[in-house]
């Protein structure tokens, strides 16, 4: 089975209509209503694959997977290529005998384009954290990875010699192992901290969106690490905040500057600044228990699923629109900045990708499909983080204006307009709610 750059000629097993709320509603007066449908053409990716009890077979993918990840289960003897095309980040593997999969100059999942080109990836598979291949129940299993046709690395696993081992109602097939580089060479190890899909997060996976999922799934090597950085930035604070202590200043030959000490009773602001700015730093990480790096990291993959989720919409592709804005809050739920949808943060943080805008995206593409519920519920959540953001109260009151709540609508629209008080597009829709309140109130007095 081979699954080519072009995908056009692949055939929907879906009768036609069988799923009408995934078309786009029209609206009177919608420019974008005129859009073209998205018919024919040349079709270069899958959203999410998976492979079922397929055996004695041989599968490449020359073509791209959304979101980065390829589910296999039931097989026998199956062989996977991801080729230089492909774009699989994360596989999850479960109950298969002899499974191949190997991986020939396919790009890891950090910097991959959404267009299909023929210049050689950033960077490979498995030089990423997250390139990984998660396993449950897999007989003799081979991982390789090629380089211009070679191998570089290659590695067997096999869950009953990895030491998988029946605990209490848990089977040994339900042990999960995760298989990645580390150090240039193929490892496999034990999860020990489960995330929240496929009893593991893996990028890429669809998950709810709102913050409530994106636990990493862990090693007993990662957890170890991870102990290890806070142990040295709590080191690292103890001896900047020790007893008698002080902050060291060097000037710029790096000799050591005395420092004055104040009275007890005395107080300097700039000295009181100058800690806090010294310290500043390692408080974050303690808090945060992640380096800049890796918030960094993620804070660009957000932005470029977020950047992937306007391009579709703009498209009038809402259904993928949903698809890609969803992806990005899954990625935004692991930073560790403690905003989340219900808008419990503390008073000093603050979001360090705002999942408000992505939340008001989601909930415009929800409008244009009709499903004016969950609208509702992505606006809400979006007002509860950021309350100043317009568009969030905009689509708030849209989308109880579209479910008939006119009176409920005026108050997000007010709010709206408040924001942005000669918005004409606020005032039509705040004025046609009131119009429907005052008719709707008519009609019930009348009867």
């Amino acid at each position: 089975i081979i699954l080519t750059q072009d995908l056009g000629n692949l055939k929907s097993q879906m009768p036609a209509n069988s799923n009408t709320s995934l078309q786009p509603k029209s609206y009177p007066g919608d420019t974008e209503n005129a859009a073209p449908n998205h018919t024919g053409g040349i079709i270069h990716g899958l959203i999410k694959t998976s492979i079922s009890n397929v055996n004695d077979c041989t599968v490449s993918f020359h073509c791209k997977v959304i979101t980065g990840l390829l589910e296999v289960s039931h097989c026998k003897n199956l062989t996977i290529k991801l080729c230089k095309d492909a774009t699989v980040v994360t596989v999850q593997a479960d109950l298969c005998q002899n499974l191949t999969i190997e991986f020939h100059d396919a790009p890891s999942g950090k910097g991959i384009s959404s267009v299909t080109n023929s210049r050689p990836p950033s960077m490979y598979w498995g030089e990423d954290k997250d390139d990984r291949i998660f396993h449950a129940g897999v007989e003799n299993m081979i991982v390789r990875t090629y380089r211009d046709g070679y191998v570089d690395l290659e590695i067997k696993s096999d869950y009953k010699k990895d030491g998988a081992k029946a605990v209490g109602n848990a089977t040994a097939e339900e042990v999960q192992f995760v298989t990645s580089v580390v150090d240039g060479e193929l490892v496999t190890e034990r999860v020990l901290r489960q995330g929240s899909a496929t009893g593991t997060t893996v990028t890429g996976a669809v998950g709810g969106g709102d913050g409530s999922s994106g636990a990493r799934a862990m090693t007993a090597r990662e957890m170890k690490e991870v102990e290890k950085r806070k142990e040295q930035i709590r080191k690292a604070v103890d001896e900047r905040l020790g007893s008698g202590s002080g902050i060291k200043i060097m000037d710029k030959e790096g000799n050591n500057v005395p420092v004055v000490k104040n009275n007890k009773n005395d107080t300097d602001d700039n000295a009181n600044t100058n800690t806090k700015d010294a310290t500043n730093d390692e408080i974050e990480e303690v808090y945060t228990g992640m380096s800049a790096e890796e918030i960094d990291s993620i804070v660009k993959d957000c932005e470029a699923q977020k950047t992937k989720g306007n391009e579709a919409f703009v498209a009038c592709e809402y259904a993928q629109a949903v698809l890609l804005y969803t992806l990005t809050l899954d990625r935004a739920a692991e930073l560790p900045d403690m905003a989340n949808d219900t808008g419990s943060k503390s008073s000093s943080s603050k979001q360090l990708f705002p999942r408000h805008v992505v939340l008001s995206n989601r909930s415009a593409a929800f409008l244009k499909l009709g499903h004016h519920d969950k609208a509702l519920a992505d606006a809400t959540k979006a007002v509860r983080l950021e309350p100043t953001y317009v568009k969030s109260s905009f689509r708030k009151g849209l989308a109880l204006h579209a479910m008939g709540r006119y009176e409920e609508a005026i108050s997000p629209l007010a709010a709206a307009l408040k924001i942005e008080p000669k918005n004409k597009q606020i005032k039509q829709a705040l004025q046609f709610a009131e119009v429907r309140m005052h008719q709707e109130m008519r009609k019930r007095m009348d009867r």
